[in-house]
């Protein structure tokens, strides 16, 4: 659902892509659904969560697929992490170069 008021418009669905647990039959859509709208309701309530699941054949390219995405970034280069970065910041890098 789409609301609209004084020339704003805000979508009241949140959508959630899952693409783990290669199961026939999982119930783990319907778990992250029920999870992520009791923390969405605390704060908007009312607004559904959507969640997608790809087809089995398709859940064994997902790894491929997401990397081959981000690694055809143009702004992929500044997320890379090297081994210095690490040793000399630790852990904290990665919130530092990946917000």
């Amino acid at each position: 659902a789409i609301l609209c008021g004084g020339g704003a418009c805000l979508s009241t669905s949140v959508s959630v892509t899952s693409i783990g647990d290669a199961k026939r039959g999982s119930a783990m859509p319907e778990r992250i659904r029920e999870e992520c709208e009791a923390i969405i309701h605390t704060h908007t309530p009312g607004w559904r969560v959507k969640v997608l699941t790809p087809g089995l054949s398709e859940r064994s390219i997902c790894s491929w697929l997401g990397a081959s995405i981000l690694g055809s970034l143009g702004s992929f280069h500044e997320m890379w992490i090297t081994k210095a970065d690490y040793e000399e910041h630790g852990a904290a890098i990665i919130n530092r170069k990946c917000p």
